[in-house]
């Protein structure tokens, strides 16, 4: 009984879409299942459902109830606004191909879908879609009438190896497959490899720079075809080793990483790295995936959910993982510590200024030198050797006991006997202790 209920509910599901179609034909219809199968052997499936605006469609209670579904089912959701169509987008992405049927049976909304392998790197595609459009048709919707207004009911399927048979419509470069649903008479088929031979890279080492910049570096092992390598060279790697290959990339702008490396078409889907307001934050969706992955930064990250402890060099095994790979880093400048430099700076000016009052102090004393006071006695300019005005003549130089003498006063009459007992000369005034009087006086007459 349980059984029963869940195939009714199933069925019921499905044919919630088909009337939201059919509600909404009084204007135009978008709707496209997408598949992208990658290298890695993952899948990344989006479906889109949308009406004409212009034309005045609404959306209803179908859709809504489609919604959320897909909500249910772990689905990310996401507005659709384009050519004046209006609806949602229900993305899931990283679906190992071996789950895929499971996962869209979760939706209730892809009946009749199954993917499997049919051999050694081959697989096969398969989806009945007269369920959803029979009940179009009989409501005199077709092919035409959608294209008229910008509308399709399609299903997109790219693979990354070769197709092998299909009864779609594929592109030029021979990975994209487009089934019309009005044009189809019987159900989606496709055959196809994955890798077609290419090898994955088992390794990637991502060296952050100081100047904002990376260098990117794969590492490949047991390669023998080397010919898949063409196409990295043309995108710029250099290509080194023969079993064992590195394709490196050096001044890589960040700004730029994402997109280089999923431009590779290696397995790096949903590789996201952004910054803002100078943090830098990598997101990568990757678990289950076969490589290790290691970015080296210049300084130590901010936050990260990397497998090992150094918080410079951070590492993952993808295949470990169970949660998205993450990290936030900045960026920070090299040079001395701003307490350092001010130090310095701050040493060089006093050092400055002590030479300086010194130089001062030198030139003032040099302006005030030992040469000549009298500026009458020096010529010439400031700075021109000096040159000094010759002395007046000078009377000649008498030994002193010879030297003329001036006229003295009158002085009275020296007696000729009186003698100077230490010059030998004439010693006027009073005789002198031991001299011999006078002769001719009496000297009792003085008495």
């Amino acid at each position: 009984m349980e059984q029963k209920k869940t195939r009714t509910i199933r069925k019921l599901s499905v044919f919630v879409l088909v009337f939201a179609i059919i509600f909404a034909l009084t204007g135009c219809l978008r709707y496209e299942a997408r598949a992208r199968v990658n290298a890695d052997g993952t899948v990344d499936f989006s479906f889109v459902y949308a009406m004409s605006s212009e034309l005045g469609s609404d959306m209803g209670s179908g859709t809504k109830d489609a919604q959320k579904m897909f909500a249910d089912a772990g689905w990310d959701l996401e507005e659709y606004k384009e050519d004046k169509y209006t609806g949602f987008r229900a993305i899931k992405k990283h679906i190992a191909m071996e789950d895929l049927q499971k996962e869209l049976e979760k939706t209730n909304s892809f009946e009749g879908f199954s993917l499997r392998e049919h051999d050694d790197g081959e697989y096969i595609l398969e989806w009945n879609v007269d369920s959803i459009t029979s009940d179009a048709s009989s409501q005199g919707v077709s092919s035409d009438y959608l294209k008229q207004y910008g509308g399709f009911m399609r299903f997109v399927l790219e693979v990354p190896g070769k197709v092998i048979e299909t009864n779609g419509k594929t592109s030029d470069n021979g990975k994209t497959i487009e089934w019309d649903f009005f044009e189809l008479k019987e159900s989606v088929y496709a055959r196809f490899t994955v890798g077609g031979g290419i090898v994955l890279p088992s390794s990637t080492t991502i060296t952050v720079n100081k100047d904002k910049t990376a260098d990117v570096s794969l590492f490949f092992d047991n390669v023998d075809d080397m010919e898949q390598f063409d196409a990295l060279e043309e995108q710029g790697w250099d290509i080194s080793g023969k079993s064992r290959v590195t394709a490196m990339q050096k001044g890589v702008d960040l700004e730029d990483l994402a997109d280089l490396l999923v431009t590779t078409e290696l397995g790096f889907d949903g590789f996201s790295f952004e910054v803002e307001d100078e943090l830098y934050e990598l997101e990568w969706n990757a678990s289950g995936k076969e490589m290790d992955l290691v970015i080296e930064l210049p300084n130590e990250a901010e936050e990260s959910n990397a497998m090992n402890d150094d918080e410079k060099v951070l590492e993952w095994t993808l295949s470990e993982m169970e949660e998205p790979v993450s990290a936030q880093f900045k960026i920070k400048k090299g040079g001395f510590p701003i307490l350092l430099v001010c130090i310095i700076a701050g040493s060089l000016i006093v050092v400055g200024i002590i030479i300086l009052v010194i130089v001062l102090i030198v030139k003032k004393k040099k302006n005030n030198g030992d040469g000549p006071k009298d500026p009458s006695t020096v010529t010439g300019t400031p700075g021109a050797p000096q040159q000094f005005a010759p002395a007046a003549p000078q009377a000649p130089s008498f030994p002193q006991q010879y030297a003329p003498q001036a006229p003295s006063a009158p002085q009275p009459p020296v007696n000729p006997t009186s003698y100077s007992s230490a010059s030998g000369l004439p010693n006027p005034g009073l005789p002198q202790m031991g001299s011999v009087p006078p002769q001719g006086i009496d000297n009792n007459s003085q008495s």
